[in-house]
This record gives C-alpha cells, sequence and structure tokens, in this order.
C-alpha cells in the first residue's frame, strides 16, 4: 500500500496502547516506515470511541521466531483497528472500521476513499 500511499503523499501515523519501548520495538522488528505513537492509559482511543473491550489475554508461553505464543488468561482491553482520512486542515473526511477487531483497512476501499476526498493524484 506504500506506493498508493505515495501516490497522494499522504502520512501514516498509527496509534495504539503499546509503550513507547513497545511500539519502537515493533517499527524495528517489522521495518515500518511511519510513526507509531503510544497511548498505554489508552486515554486516545477512548476519547475517540476506539475502545475494544473484549480482546483475548494471552500469557506468552515462548516465542517462535519474532511471534509470542501462548494461552489465554482473560481479556484485556484494546483500540478497534480504524483508518482515517484527514485532510490538509486536520479535518477527518472519511473514517473505516471493521466490525471485527482482528481485521485490518482494505486497499481497495482506502484507494476508492482517497480518490473521493482528494481526487486523482497528480
Amino acid at each position: 500500500m506504500r506506493s498508493l500511499l505515495d501516490k497522494y503523499r499522504a502520512k501514516v501515523v498509527a496509534l495504539s496502547k503499546d509503550t513507547q519501548e513497545d511500539a519502537r520495538a515493533h517499527r524495528e522488528r517489522d521495518g515500518l516506515g511511519f510513526d507509531l505513537l503510544s497511548d498505554p492509559d489508552l486515554a486516545i482511543i477512548k476519547r475517540f470511541g476506539l475502545l475494544h473491550e473484549g480482546a483475548v489475554e494471552f500469557a506468552t508461553w515462548y516465542l517462535a521466531g519474532h511471534f509470542p505464543i501462548g494461552y489465554p488468561v482473560g481479556f484485556k482491553q484494546m483500540a478497534i483497528p480504524t483508518t482515517l482520512i484527514l485532510d490538509e486542515e486536520g479535518v477527518v473526511r472519511w473514517i473505516d472500521q471493521a466490525d471485527d477487531y482482528r481485521l485490518r483497512g482494505d486497499r481497495r476501499r482506502t484507494e476508492f476513499a482517497l480518490r473521493e476526498v482528494f481526487g486523482e493524484p497528480g
């Protein structure tokens, strides 16, 4: 999706409940080329109504490569994966949020929304 975002000169910023250290490790591990903002107290996430309270929490049993393997120990709060497109003035012009917190944004929907909001890239 990077090439699509580059066409529109879009800046990507991600927000999660991860600590700054965890966000930094995630960015390095996955080679992410965008900013990861940290909201460990869920203050911003709650303010925007993006809180999911029923996520299954796992206790880490061991690491398989970079991925933790574990078993469920309860429930936790987390952010609902949401994609926002803001215009140059910071006005939210499009929101994509799945009913299932395990789903992420879709390139096709995002491309359609970028075209609707900003027109053809040029």
